[in-house]
């Protein structure tokens, strides 16, 4: 039996091992391989922030990604930084829930409107750089400097690739990339990435550090003229059976948007 939270039901099924299934250690095939209906993974996210005035670290982001049909399809995610929010995306719906907010008609969650899709990050993706898009995380790996043993993640020994790619290197692997993105002063400026890779294939855990221009933000960052970023995502229950579905309608409200 599966344990069921605010509509999300999983259950635990460890990903199967390359000696198992006899297929080759290849981290772009093994991910497209988990991407299949009524499958996931099990996330933590942590983000470091510069902007001047040193590095900065958030609390974490924890929860679950649900896949199918060679894709992300669905998460639901703690931002404990936050506040705790919880946030479920199914497609292009998004659904909230606030631990800090009451509402007047009691209920806990709020939906919104479509046009708020773009906030549903339905993918797998640490920093700028994408797993679940094989061109692109083919191109990552092909800037591998070096390769050695190292720690166990979820119980998997794994090998810890690591390289530098250009910002231009990622803009070419990543063409749906918004033109803002796109910034020609920094296209030489280095990602230093590391994916730390089970011996079936699958990423255990990824770690990308970058950093970007102040662009039209020109003058908040003290004199250091860029912000820095480094994203850390550990996977853990690859393959685990999950379904993650809305909020119960009960327990609902929709977002209501202000006339024009």
């Amino acid at each position: 039996m599966g344990v069921t939270f605010a509509g999300t039901t999983l259950h635990g099924l460890p990903a199967p091992s390359a000696a198992a299934t006899g297929t080759a250690v290849d981290p772009v095939a093994a991910i497209q391989r988990q991407l299949v209906k009524g499958r996931g993974v099990r996330v933590v996210e942590r983000n470091t922030f510069n902007s001047g005035d040193g590095w900065r670290r958030f609390k974490p982001t924890q929860g679950l990604i649900g896949f199918g049909d060679g894709k992300v399809v669905a998460t639901d995610l703690v931002n404990h930084h936050r506040r705790s929010v919880r946030e479920i995306c199914i497609g292009k719906r998004r659904w909230e829930y606030d631990p800090a907010k009451k509402r007047s008609n009691g209920k806990k969650w709020v939906t919104f409107p479509v046009i708020f899709a773009w906030q549903c990050q339905l993918r797998l993706e640490v920093g700028n750089l994408r797993l679940d898009e094989p061109d692109e995380l083919a191109a990552v790996l092909a800037t591998t400097t070096s390769k050695r043993p190292a720690s166990t993640y979820d119980g998997v020994p794994t090998t810890l690739h690591q390289g530098v790619m250009s910002a231009r290197q990622l803009w070419e692997a990543r063409p749906e990339m918004h033109p803002e993105q796109r910034d020609v002063d920094y296209r030489d400026w280095p990602i230093e990435w590391r994916l730390w890779i089970g011996d079936d294939g699958l990423v255990r855990r990824t770690w990308v550090k970058w950093r970007q221009p102040e662009g039209r933000f020109k003058g908040v960052t003290d004199g250091q003229g860029w912000f820095g970023f480094i994203d850390d995502i550990r996977y853990s229950d690859w393959g685990m059976r999950l379904t993650i579905k809305p909020p119960p309608p009960s327990q609902t409200t929709a977002l209501k948007l202000p006339k024009t």
